[in-house]
C-alpha cells in the first residue's frame, strides 16, 4: 500500500526549537502493513531535522473513532507539556464531537499534534477555544449510521443500518470487538469478538486464516483503509453469496474434522 509523496520539509529551520526536546510518535493505520510505512516516513523525518524521539504510540487495525483508539487516549492521559508527531491530522478524529474531546483533553495536558505533511499544529487556536467553552453535545446525534452485514452462526448474512459506534458493534458480537480480514478482499473489515474462543462461542465461519466463534459484522473501507464506511449493494451482494449456505457447510465440516481430529489424539 502506497503513501503519496508529500513535501514536508519546508516552512521551519529549526524544528527542534518548534518541537522541543523529545516528542511522542502517533500512528494510527487500519494494516499493520500501512502503519510501519507512516512510521517510517516520520522517522525519516525526525532524522532529517535532528529530532529524538521520546515515545511511540500506536493504534492498528481499529475503527477511527476516538472511542476505539487504546493507545491515542493512553498517549494522552500519561502525557503532559509535549508535542506529538503524526502522519496527516485527518486519521485524529472521525466527528466534531471526537475533535472537540481531542481538543478538550490537549488543553487540560497541554499537548499539541503535529502533522509533518503539512507543517501544522492541531488543535489550532479556534480548536482551543472551542475546547475551552466545554463544549456539550449529542455523540449520538451526530454519529454516522453505515449499511453493514450482521453474521451468525449457521445463518445467512443480515444487511442492517445501524449507528457506527463502538457501542453497538460490541452489543452484536457480544463482547469486545477485534478487527480481522479476508484474503485477497481488500474492500472490507471483519469486526468479531476478540474473546469468542476464550469464551466457547460457537464456531461460525472458516475464513481462511482463522476460524471466527460468535457473531461477526462486515463492514467496508475508504480508500486509505483507515475508516469504516458503509458497504456498498455489490458489495452486499458478494459477501450475502460468500458467506451463504456454501460457507455454512464449508464451516460445518471443517469443524467436524477438528472435532474428530481432537476425539482421535485423545483416545
Amino acid at each position: 500500500m502506497a503513501i503519496n509523496n508529500v513535501g514536508y520539509y519546508a516552512s521551519f529551520s529549526n524544528y527542534s526549537d518548534l518541537l522541543g526536546d523529545k516528542p511522542i510518535i502517533y500512528v494510527y493505520a487500519k494494516s499493520q502493513e500501512y502503519a510501519e510505512q507512516k512510521l517510517s516516513l516520520i522517522k525519516g523525518f525526525c532524522k532529517a531535522k535532528n529530532i529524538n524521539i521520546s515515545k511511540v504510540y500506536m493504534d492498528i487495525g481499529c475503527n477511527n473513532k476516538l472511542d476505539y483508539k487504546i493507545n491515542l487516549k493512553k498517549l494522552l492521559n500519561e502525557n503532559n507539556n509535549n508535542n506529538i508527531l503524526i502522519f496527516n491530522a485527518k486519521i485524529l478524529a472521525r466527528s466534531l464531537f471526537d475533535l472537540l474531546e481531542l481538543s478538550n483533553l490537549c488543553y487540560k495536558n497541554n499537548l499539541k499534534f503535529f502533522d509533518i505533511t503539512s507543517d501544522n499544529f492541531f488543535p489550532n487556536e479556534i480548536m482551543y477555544n472551542l475546547a475551552k467553552m466545554n463544549f456539550k453535545g449529542s455523540d449520538e446525534k451526530m454519529q454516522n449510521k453505515i449499511d453493514i452485514l450482521f453474521v451468525e452462526p449457521n445463518k445467512l448474512p443480515v444487511k442492517k443500518t445501524i449507528d457506527d459506534t463502538l457501542d453497538n458493534m460490541q452489543k452484536l458480537v457480544g463482547g469486545h470487538i477485534e478487527y480481522t480480514y479476508l484474503p485477497n478482499c481488500e474492500d472490507v473489515s471483519i469486526i468479531c469478538n476478540e474473546e469468542g474462543k476464550i469464551l466457547g462461542l460457537p464456531f461460525n465461519r472458516d475464513i481462511g486464516h482463522d476460524v471466527i466463534a460468535g457473531n461477526f459484522i462486515i463492514v467496508g473501507l475508504d480508500e486509505t483503509g483507515d475508516k469504516d464506511i458503509s458497504l456498498t449493494k455489490e458489495q452486499i451482494d458478494k459477501y450475502t453469496k460468500y458467506f451463504g449456505k456454501e460457507s455454512i457447510e464449508k464451516t460445518n465440516k471443517k469443524i467436524t474434522e477438528m472435532e474428530n481430529s481432537l476425539d482421535d489424539y485423545y483416545m
